[in-house]
């Protein structure tokens, strides 16, 4: 890939041989341990890029401790994050400190509709004794999963969340300070998408675990994700290879918002840094 120029016209088949070459070259010359750091220098350019568009706003989904949401704001004054966690077990247990650091914490599954829903929560034995505390539970069924049990919890669409924050002055309106989105959902990404596409089409870019594999019944995989993202601006200008080859993070730009001259400097620091020993 030549980190010189960044195409934002890239279909998704270019970009998946394209950061397949770089990427599993990577591995086979330092294994494991190149899937680790390619997953913290993919973190390191979403903030890079964050700190230098000035991005006041920022969206998590499938928030569990809300780590971006803290880093966010305590890196910096006079920025808001919103974070939406929807185990409950989760939530309550984190609630409080998130709070009190000035995170927007929100118990609520964000999809493609309004209302309760039913989370699969895991039950493992590991799960009773952690009190349910887990970072990847799905709002979709997998038969490879079979130790879940429904939970219902409350649904919403991301675009009626980020207005009712809007409405409240807790949130700052997207059409003067674009958001930067974290969206980790075990699977139900495109539910995400069909529900949040006015907040998606004012956002600057997104950083999304994707997968190449139905991990999930019935879910969307990457070549689907990135169509439906292309349709709202979007095109795929990052990834890791975190869980190669199933499973990985890309990070979307949004062709209308972002500075092209700034994300080509990124990217150069992203495969730099990716070529270290």
């Amino acid at each position: 890939m030549n980190t010189r120029h960044i195409d934002p016209n890239i279909s998704f088949t270019e970009f998946i041989q394209t950061t397949d070459r770089i990427h599993h070259a990577g591995i086979e010359k330092f294994t494991k341990t190149y899937k680790l750091r390619s997953h913290q220098a993919l973190i390191s350019a979403f903030f890079k890029i964050i700190n230098k568009h000035n991005v006041t706003a920022l969206l998590e989904i499938g928030a569990f401790k809300a780590e971006i949401s803290l880093r966010f704001v305590t890196e910096k004054s006079a920025r808001h994050a919103i974070a939406v966690e929807a185990n409950p077990y989760n939530f309550n247990k984190f609630n409080d400190s998130l709070t009190n650091a000035g995170v927007l914490y929100h118990h609520a599954a964000v999809l493609d509709r309004e209302g309760p829903c039913k989370l699969q929560l895991r039950v493992t034995d590991l799960d009773d004794e952690n009190g349910y505390i887990r970072g990847n539970n799905s709002l979709l069924k997998a038969d490879v999963r079979p130790d879940t049990r429904e939970e219902t919890v409350p649904g919403t669409t991301l675009d009626t969340l980020v207005s009712s924050y809007v409405a409240s002055n807790l949130f700052p309106e997207l059409s003067v300070d674009h958001p930067a989105l974290w969206i980790d959902v075990e699977g139900a990404l495109d539910l995400v998408i069909k529900g949040g596409k006015h907040t998606i089409r004012n956002s600057l870019m997104i950083f999304a675990e994707v997968e190449t594999e139905r991990l999930w019944n019935d879910q969307a995989i990457f070549p689907e994700i990135a169509m439906q993202l292309d349709k709202l601006g979007f095109f795929p200008y990052l990834r890791d290879c975190e869980y190669e080859p199933e499973q990985f993070n890309v990070l979307f730009a949004n062709r209308e918002l972002i500075n092209i001259t700034l994300l080509e400097e990124v990217a150069s620091e992203f495969y730099t840094e990716l070529k270290a020993s």
